[in-house]
This record gives C-alpha cells, structure tokens and sequence, in this order.
C-alpha cells in the first residue's frame, strides 16, 4: 500500500525515556482544555482520545504502513486469534462496516488470510498471516514504546490510580448505555 504524503515516509523520532516532560500545553490546548471545567471531563477525555488518534494514526502509517482500523484490526487478531469480522468489532468496540474494510485491505496485502466459518456459510473467520504477525510485533513495539513515553513521570501507584479512575467511568458509561437500552417504564415491551 503506498503512502499517502512524504510526511507518512519520514521515520518515526526515538521516544525519549526519562526525559523532562513539556512543562505547560500550548495556548490552544489549554484554551480548548479550560474552555469549560471539571464538570466536562468526559469531554477532556473525548479531546484527549482524538489527541491519541492522530499521533497512532500518524505512527502506524510511518511504522507500518497501514491505517489505524487496519492497526486495531491486527493487533486485535493478535491478541484474539483466529475470529469473525463481528466478533473483532464487539471486541473494540467498532463499526463492522470498518473492520471488515480494514480485514479486506488486510487480506489484499497477505496480512490476513479469510477461511469458511465451519459453522455458518455466511461468516468468515480471519486470522493473521506469518507476515501480518511480524507487522504486530513490529509496529506493537513501536505503540509501547509511544504508550511508555506517555505515562513517563507516572509512578506505578499514579498509573494504577489513573487506571482505575478510567475503569470507574467506563463501569458509569456501561451502566448508562445498558439503561438506555432498557424499555421504558409502561411502554411496550
């Protein structure tokens, strides 16, 4: 697959380890972060995933050449094994309709092979190839080392704190989703 600008051909720059973190954000994060307050953190951590979709997209582009779907689809298979397009997308948390992109951009460059399901002719099993897990273990070095530079300066309480901080509101969010999925009160079920 080529790459999109000469911007995708540069190399990836090292991640600097133990290296003295920015000691304060641009004037347009910080605009954007204070824009309203604590009460909208989840809206923070919406900005700040975005954040963190750019840089992986830009790094898996560099680093291996694909897409970050085609990325979270690998590396997801990886971490699955061999499973179906709708199972990857339960699994992430994803759109079928962009896995199953990603495994046929996947599958055209031998990263993917695709075989009968054998207990349903309508879905299809993936799995990586040799040359598709070599992609995962290269470019997944690549993405723990970016994740090691972004938690540099955090002790392992501070991680484990910040972890189960995010755990909390992914539990809230679970609970809410489930509730708007519940039938109303009196309604027809």
């Amino acid at each position: 697959m080529p790459l999109k600008s000469e911007q995708d051909a540069r190399p990836l720059p090292p991640m600097p380890r133990g290296a003295p973190l920015p000691g304060t954000p641009s004037a347009g994060l910080r605009e954007r972060w204070d824009s309203y307050g604590l009460t909208h953190v989840p809206y923070r951590l919406l900005m700040l995933a975005r954040m963190l979709d750019r840089a992986a997209s830009i790094t898996t582009r560099r680093g291996g050449a694909v897409t970050l779907a085609e990325w979270r689809v690998a590396a997801n298979l990886s971490r699955l094994g061999e499973t179906t397009v709708g199972a990857l997308a339960d699994y992430a948390l994803v759109d079928r309709a962009e896995v199953s992109r990603a495994s046929h951009a996947l599958e055209a460059r031998g990263l993917v092979a695709r075989r009968a399901h054998p207990g349903s002719r309508a879905k299809k099993l993936l799995r990586l190839t040799e040359a598709g897990e070599a992609l995962v273990e290269d470019l997944g070095g690549q993405r723990r080392d970016f994740y090691a530079y972004l938690l540099d300066g955090l002790d392992e309480d501070q991680r484990r704190q910040f972890d189960d901080l995010l755990l909390h509101l992914a539990i809230r969010v679970e609970h809410y989703d489930a509730m708007l999925h519940e039938p109303a009160a009196g309604g027809d079920a």
